[in-house]
């Protein structure tokens, strides 16, 4: 419920966005809202580095990162069984080549199952403790209708505000953004496995960005051939791209078409 004293308002991804009653365009808003996510996210964790928020955003985003770590190496144990339930031999013959294992074997099997049952167990308990550590984050509801769209929207907006506070232009409306609006950008992105798209510059460490490919590591050009020098076969590598650059520069001169 959203009292008189503070009107929460939903910005819009923009007006001309595809008509969200097709599938394809139902992606491309999701992709859309989810940048805009990134963008609030970006603006704001450079606005506010060395504050305390600051600090406690990028333990929010550590643990997202490693809960998605944890989620994925549980993703992959299921996958592998569910392999080996599809090729699945009769249970005679497994029988037997389990009476056929050698001690170590029949230790390392058990290791195995202990394994998966303890990192399911840390997951649980990383998992609770990272619902109480944002509880302290709270949210109203607020049902919203798009015009543009011709849709309703539901979203959660911050109850209590808190600062610091900084205002990100989307290119249509201004939005005030605080650390419980960050931390429910993050929340959503890592939820739908895009949580790569807020990302500190690999090489300065100083300037975060918006990264569509979890290829995208570097916030400009500068940064990105600063990291790939200092890589041992950088010289070699540019020596290799000249040559290769020369040999077809020759190759349409003879030709006598353009070569850029």
């Amino acid at each position: 419920m959203v009292t008189k004293k503070r009107r929460a308002r939903i910005v819009d991804v923009g007006v001309g966005a595809p008509d969200p009653r097709t599938q394809a365009g139902l992606k491309r808003q999701a992709r859309s809202m989810l940048c805009l996510d990134a963008m609030l996210a970006v603006e704001w964790l450079n606005a506010t580095q060395r504050t305390a928020a600051y600090r406690r955003v990028l333990m929010v985003r550590r643990e997202l990162e490693e809960l998605g770590a944890m989620l994925n190496g549980l993703r992959q144990l299921e996958q592998a069984r569910e392999q080996r339930i599809r090729n699945q031999k009769p249970i005679e013959e497994i029988l037997e080549i389990s009476r056929n294992l050698s001690p170590a074997e029949k230790i390392e099997a058990d290791e195995a199952i202990k394994a998966k049952q303890k990192l399911r167990a840390q997951f649980r308990e990383r998992h609770n403790a990272f619902n109480q550590l944002i509880a302290r984050y709270t949210y109203v509801p607020v049902l919203d209708y798009s015009g543009d769209y011709g849709i309703w929207r539901f979203n959660a907006v911050s109850k209590h505000s808190r600062e610091p506070k900084i205002t990100v232009n989307d290119g249509y409306s201004n939005i005030r953004v605080d650390e419980s609006t960050v931390i429910a950008a993050l929340c959503r992105l890592a939820a739908n496995r895009e949580l790569f798209k807020v990302r500190l510059c690999a090489q300065c460490e100083k300037h975060w960005r918006v990264s569509e490919r979890e290829m995208d590591r570097f916030c400009s050009q500068k940064c990105r051939d600063s990291w790939h020098a200092k890589s041992p076969d950088y010289h070699e590598r540019k020596a290799d791209n000249q040559r290769e650059y020369r040999a077809r520069l020759k190759q349409a001169i003879a030709r006598g078409v353009s070569f850029k």
